[in-house]
C-alpha cells in the first residue's frame, strides 16, 4: 500500500480510507462545490480558494477535515478590505534575517543566495538548505 520510499500516494489514501470506512472504524466523504475556506489566526488569515475538502468522521473521535489547496496569506486588516498575498508557488515570500543567515551559514553561500533559495522554496529552511547544498555538487 506505500509507494518507494515509504510514502503514500493519494490513491493510497484513498484505498486506505474506503478499507477502513466498510470495516465501520472511519466514515468520509468529499465535500462538493466548496469555494473557499478560512483558517483566522490572532494576527492573520489563510485564504484557500476552490480547495478539495474531505470530511472524516471516526466513531467517538469527532470530525476532522482534510483541505488541500494553495494558502495566501492576508493580514487582519487586508482582510477586512479583501487584500490577499500567495503563500505557495510565489517569490513574495517574507524572509527574516534569521532564517537567512541560518541557510546561508549552513549552505556555506552568501546571504543574499540564501534568501534567494528560501524565497525559492517557499519559507522552508531545510528545502532551501538543501537546494544551495544540490546547486554545489
Amino acid at each position: 500500500m506505500q509507494q518507494k520510499g515509504g510514502k503514500s500516494g493519494p490513491k493510497d489514501m484513498k484505498r486506505m480510507m474506503k478499507k477502513l470506512s466498510k470495516q465501520g472504524q472511519m466514515d468520509f466523504e468529499e465535500l462538493e462545490n466548496v469555494e473557499q475556506v478560512i483558517i483566522k489566526q490572532a494576527d492573520k488569515e489563510i485564504v484557500i480558494e476552490k480547495p478539495q475538502v474531505t470530511r472524516l468522521q471516526m466513531p467517538g473521535q469527532g470530525e476532522v477535515f482534510q483541505v488541500v489547496g494553495t494558502g495566501a496569506n492576508r493580514s487582519k486588516a487586508a482582510a477586512e478590505e479583501g487584500e490577499t498575498e500567495e503563500v505557495a508557488g510565489s517569490n513574495e515570500v517574507a524572509v527574516s534575517p534569521e532564517d537567512a543567515q541560518l541557510v546561508a551559514s549552513q549552505a556555506g553561500v552568501s546571504l543574499e543566495e540564501g534568501i534567494a533559495a528560501l524565497k525559492q522554496s517557499g519559507g522552508d529552511l531545510a528545502k532551501a538548505i538543501l537546494l544551495l547544498k544540490q546547486s554545489k555538487i
